[in-house]
């Protein structure tokens, strides 16, 4: 029976990418074997500028009893800090139907894989299996922000796909080589905001299974490269390149649209507020900031009403508009503003017809907090179960 079920079950590849010896990759490694059935995962360990000896050693042992090659070892050195780098050699590498990518922090919950390839399944095959995700310490990541009751196939407008641009899950190899996706070389944040939105958007099937084991974001492996605030020009490199996307403008309206409001929301308006209005904003950071605008505006012309009334405003101050005056004084202020609104105005955009359609604040607001909700409850029942089996 057993055998069986393995013949069915198309194998998969998870790629791990690892940059320094005290990394917990055989705790990673490790959940990716328990996270599937036998025979049909294999680990994919790419050693990054780094000796590969000490990896070699922690998982000594690991695949003991299991087919030859579920655990492998890779090396590349291309002396270049990026995270892009050994994903792309793994991708190169890889040899089975499904691949993955996976952070040698992280770690996969058991059965997670064979739960991701039984969501693929279906009358309407799935290119790629979004993973539901959780911090170490229990916290769900409800992105993308997919409507409540929808099923397990989503849509990538409608089901906010663009807020989940981290291509974490399952992808079929073919279509890596047939979309010729890649993480974008040497890039040292947002080397994946290409490929997950091209993948998203590729208008084929893509499924997500809420309730499926989790993908789990480690927190114990010190600051990530991309907690690191970066000048902003440094910063924008994945957007610049994703706005000459020629695949990008062809898409329709409404995909533009959604992929816009999430770039001025999650990207420009991030950057500024994470700096803050104390950040000693000079000409350059505010041109910098209105040439991204620009180019976002341009690719979907509205997308910036359907931002909050103070995120829409904090724009408006950069680019030197409503009868501002452009400058560093102006962006600042636009950010005290922007951290003294409260709840609601940044859940309200400035024109009352905006609040009622998709990309508005209200309407992924409210999504969001139907999301959590279902989500608390389905944890709740799943203890339950678990505590009356006992």
């Amino acid at each position: 029976m057993a055998e069986a079920a393995t013949d069915r079950m198309e194998p998969v590849e998870v790629i791990i990418a690892v940059h320094a010896r005290e990394r917990p990759v055989r705790r990673a490694a490790a959940s990716v074997l328990a996270a599937g059935t036998p025979g049909t995962v294999r680990a994919t360990v790419v050693c990054h500028n780094m000796d590969s000896s000490p990896v070699r050693e922690a998982l000594d042992g690991l695949s003991d009893g299991l087919p030859e090659g579920t655990v492998r070892v890779l090396k590349l050195r291309d002396g270049i800090p990026s995270p892009a780098g050994p994903f792309n050699f793994g991708l190169r590498h890889a040899e089975a139907p499904w691949v993955a990518l996976m952070g040698s922090d992280d770690e996969l919950e058991p059965g997670a894989l064979d739960a991701w390839r039984a969501a693929a399944d279906g009358t309407m095959p799935a290119l790629a299996v979004i993973a539901p995700m959780r911090t170490r310490g229990g916290r769900r990541i409800l992105t993308p922000r997919a409507r409540v009751l929808r099923g397990s196939r989503v849509d990538p407008v409608k089901d906010g796909l663009a807020y989940r641009t981290a291509p974490l899950g399952l992808i079929r190899r073919e279509a890596v080589d047939r979309f010729g996706l890649r993480l974008a070389p040497g890039l040292r944040t947002g080397e994946d905001l290409e490929f997950g939105l091209r993948l998203w958007f590729s208008g084929e099937p893509i499924a997500y299974p809420a309730g499926a084991p989790c993908y789990v974001v480690g927190e114990d492996g010190g600051e990530r490269v991309t907690a690191a605030v970066l000048p902003l020009a440094e910063q924008f490199r994945d957007l610049d390149r994703l706005l000459a996307a020629r695949w990008l403008t062809g898409l329709p309206d409404k995909s533009r649209e959604a992929v816009a409001v999430k770039l001025l929301r999650g990207h420009v308006v991030g950057a500024a507020l994470r700096r803050g209005p104390d950040f000693g904003w000079t000409d350059e950071d505010r041109a910098e900031l209105s040439r991204v605008i620009t180019a976002i505006t341009q690719l979907a012309p509205g997308a910036s009403r359907l931002l909050s009334a103070p995120d829409e405003a904090l724009l408006l101050a950069v680019r030197g508009q409503a009868g501002q005056v452009p400058g560093s004084a102006a962006v600042a202020g636009a950010l005290r503003r922007r951290q003294a609104a409260g709840v609601v105005a940044r859940s309200l955009t400035r024109r009352w017809p905006d609040n009622f359609r998709g990309e508005s604040p209200l309407r992924t607001n409210l999504n969001s907090l139907l999301a959590a909700g279902l989500d608390r409850v389905c944890r709740a029942a799943g203890r339950s179960e678990r505590k009356d089996a006992t």
